[in-house]
């Protein structure tokens, strides 16, 4: 049995005497019904039974068929996107946008039609009412379709490569979502967090199933296909939050051309302090190459930290290791001019830490 997306509502009265009045407007509303209910069956999966098929008809229909449970009549709210045809008036009939306010402002009407809230049958109603009201059309004909709803959509954001409105006519796997997005960016970090809307809450009470507002979810289990979390399902009007990983950050100070702090990036090459020099963009001439050193937290050492002596220009020729750089290591390059001055900055690594961290540089 098909659904539609959205209502549409229409007015015949005295259309007896204009038959060709008639057949223009039936035709019209055919293909918007018949348009939004190809929508509806192409973005439909091919099972939907049971519960299923209850929450996809909370989605995308304002009505059903008295065999099924009745759900929720879907209501317009701020941001959807409408399709309103008046008859005979092809100037009016035009794809309008509900505004932040609820409303939708139509020419010839001096006021805006307040949308949000109403159904598409209600708002097309109170645009004929509004349109007799101004003396502009004496017989308004009108139709209203929903063509986008924010309500109708899984709001992606965070940390997933694409974050978007994705469309989804009924319940799906959470998993699925996210490859509509392109996947999980590189800074994923732990957790997603799926806030609920009425027809998720709606169609989880009627499972008996628990239907808080708010779920916090391990993101791991989410994309084990073995754990039972991967089975996570999203309704339109969810919201998918995933939040990011905070970097490690290293620091490149002293005789520098770019000085401050990097994160380091996951997945990518070991970082080396050739590779830390290169991306500060390289030392200056004043630097004083053999007498770099790296100050390391060292729970172990008596200040709680260690300094490894570096000579870079031994590095560059190959005749020591290039050392790598890890999270929190400070890289200090001195000058013949400023040598006293780094070595107090090194007494106070954590001075330079809070500093550095005030400009972290992103490559």
């Amino acid at each position: 049995m098909s659904r539609r997306i959205s209502s549409v509502a229409t007015v015949t009265r005295g259309l007896s005497g204009y038959p060709k009045g008639k057949s223009l407007l039936a035709a019209a509303l055919g293909f918007i019904v018949l348009s939004n209910q190809a929508r509806v069956k192409a973005a439909e999966p091919v099972q939907a039974a049971g519960p299923r098929a209850e929450a996809r008809a909370l989605a995308v229909s304002a009505g059903t068929p008295p065999s099924e449970p009745s759900p929720i009549e879907y209501s317009l709210s701020s941001g959807d996107v409408v399709d309103i045809y008046v008859y005979d008036v092809p100037e009016l009939s035009h794809t309008y946008i509900v505004s932040p306010s609820g409303t939708i402002s139509v020419p010839l009407l001096p006021e805006p039609v307040q949308a949000g809230g109403l159904t598409p049958e209600r708002l097309a109603r109170a645009m004929e009412d509004a349109f007799r009201q101004s003396g502009r059309l004496r017989r308004p004909e009108i139709a209203v379709a929903v063509k986008q709803s924010l309500s109708n959509s899984v709001a992606m954001e965070g940390a997933v490569k694409n974050p978007q409105m994705i469309s989804e006519m009924g319940r799906t796997k959470l998993v699925d979502v996210f490859t509509q997005c392109g996947g999980l960016a590189d800074d994923a970090g732990n957790t997603v967090t799926i806030t609920r809307g009425p027809f998720a809450i709606t169609d989880l009470s009627r499972q008996g199933g628990v239907a808080t507002p708010t779920v916090t979810l391990d993101l791991k289990k989410v994309m084990d296909v073995s754990d039972p979390a991967s089975t996570t399902a999203v309704w339109p009007g969810d919201r998918v939050s995933v939040d990011r990983q905070k970097p490690d950050i290293y620091y490149v100070l002293g005789e520098v051309k770019t000085p401050g702090g990097y994160p380091l990036k996951n997945g990518t090459e070991e970082l080396t302090v050739l590779r830390a020099l290169a991306l500060a963009g390289g030392v200056s001439s004043t630097a004083r190459k053999g007498k770099a050193f790296i100050i390391r937290k060292d729970p172990a050492a008596p200040k709680g930290r260690d300094e490894i002596k570096l000579n870079l220009q031994s590095i560059l020729m190959g005749r020591s290791p290039d050392t790598a750089v890890v999270a929190e290591d400070i890289l200090v390059v001195p000058g013949s001019a400023g040598w006293k001055a780094l070595r107090t900055i090194e007494n106070a690594p954590g001075m330079i830490a809070a500093g550095a961290a005030a400009a972290v540089i992103y490559h």
